[in-house]
Parts: structure tokens; C-alpha cells; sequence
């Protein structure tokens, strides 16, 4: 069976993972602890940098909730459209570019003019939505404050996580500093169930890195990546 393109993304990270902390043996750090280091890498890094959707819904009359657990990925719903009183403005009178079919599931990264010209327009007819929502993450559940008195479109911007595809290349060093942070938190744990040093004539022998030293590597990557949103105000669950 062929790779796809995340698979072959996920590989080349995983490897460029295992060169930047020295290419330990698979007793020390297996292929199954790398997986797990990048996928928590992705994780960290889409709450701080994750992709952003636009997308709607067509609501049902008195009915406040509505499932979004079939959006792949999703993160939680950043902000919602909701138009109480009057209809949401005909995107016959929006600019050609900001068509939603052409926007759904594209990444602010890679086409931030599009996403500029769209969220532009929302801005300026933001005064016509005087709805409230909530949304539960856990449950993947959107409540529209108050429930729907008709049938209408909504719009609504939710955040996606990431998958190693989609990372921006400029990002990719960044996503790194955290899988090494774990990968070095993974061979601490396992250094610190074997013998680490032995003493005999008065010295005592240490057999590399300490089970200590590692960890300090671990917070020192893990602290690198940090600073690099250090200041902002974009963190999702």
C-alpha cells in the first residue's frame, strides 16, 4: 500500500527526531516512544498555532444544540455568527474570494489573504450578531444562545489540530524542541529503573547520562519551545 503524504511527513519528522538526540538505540528510545514524542509535539504546538476553519451550519428552529463531533480534529469553536433578529447578510454581497467552499479547512498559514478579506467582512457586520454561545469540549457539543427562532445559516470559526502535513515548514524546528523534550522525559524514565553508577576502591563510576540530566534536557526543550509563544494570547484547550 502506498504512503500517504502525513505518513511520509510523520516519518521524516520521527527521523529528524532521532538525529537530534543522538540516534539512541532502540533499547533506549524505540520507534513506538518517537511516534508518541511527535504526536504530543502536534498536540502542544496546535494549541498555541492551531488551523482555523470558517463553516456553517443551517440551524433548526428551537433547537439551541447542535454536534460538531464529526469535524475532524477540532479543538473547540472559537467564535459563532449568530444573527437574533435578522438574517445574515446574502454573500451575494461579499468579495468573490470569499467564497466558504473555498475557504473550509484551508490553513491560515498558507493563505492568509483569503482568510484576511473573509474574517474583514465578518468584522464589519459583527454588529448585527447579538447571539451568545457556549461550547463543551469534551463533548464536542455547540449551544447557541438563544435557541434558534427559525431556520437560518449560521457561520462559525473552530480551531483544527494539526497533523504533521500541515505543519509550516518555518514551524517545524519549533514542533521538534517539544518531541525532544519528550523523547528525553521517555529515556529519563527508563534510566532511572537501571544501575546508573558503582562505587568501589572510594570512586564511584557513572555509566553516561543520569536519569537527572536527562530531565534537565527534557525542561530545557520543553522551556525553548514555551518561548517561543511566549506573550501570546492564542491557546486553545
Amino acid at each position: 500500500m502506498a504512503i500517504t503524504i502525513d505518513e511520509s511527513k510523520f516519518e521524516e519528522l520521527r527521523d529528524k527526531l532521532g538525529r537530534q538526540i543522538g540516534n539512541p538505540t532502540l533499547t533506549q528510545f524505540n520507534e513506538e516512544q518517537a511516534n508518541d514524542a511527535i504526536e504530543s509535539a502536534i498536540r502542544e504546538f496546535s494549541k498555541y498555532k492551531p488551523i482555523k476553519v470558517l463553516d456553517s451550519l443551517m440551524t433548526t428552529k428551537d433547537v439551541a444544540t447542535y454536534d460538531l463531533s464529526a469535524k475532524e480534529r477540532i479543538i473547540k469553536v472559537k467564535d459563532v455568527f449568530y444573527p437574533v433578529n435578522c438574517e445574515f447578510v446574502s454573500e451575494e454581497h461579499w468579495p468573490e474570494t470569499a467564497s466558504l467552499g473555498r475557504l473550509e479547512g484551508l490553513s491560515l498559514f498558507e493563505n492568509p489573504s483569503l482568510w484576511t478579506q473573509y474574517i474583514q467582512r465578518l468584522e464589519q457586520y459583527k454588529r448585527m450578531f447579538e447571539g451568545d454561545f457556549e461550547y463543551s469540549q469534551s463533548e464536542k457539543i455547540l449551544t447557541l444562545i438563544p435557541a434558534p427562532s427559525q431556520v437560518q445559516k449560521i457561520y462559525f470559526l473552530w480551531t483544527k489540530r494539526h497533523t504533521a502535513s500541515s505543519i509550516p515548514e518555518d514551524d517545524v524546528d519549533t514542533v521538534l524542541l517539544w518531541a525532544k523534550g519528550e523523547a528525553k522525559e521517555m529515556m529519563a524514565s527508563k534510566k532511572g529503573n537501571e544501575i546508573q553508577s558503582v562505587s568501589g576502591y572510594g570512586e564511584s563510576v557513572t555509566f553516561g547520562a543520569t536519569s537527572d540530566s536527562l530531565m534537565k534536557e527534557a525542561q530545557n526543550f520543553k522551556e525553548r519551545f514555551e518561548k517561543k509563544f511566549s506573550g501570546s494570547v492564542f491557546i486553545v484547550g
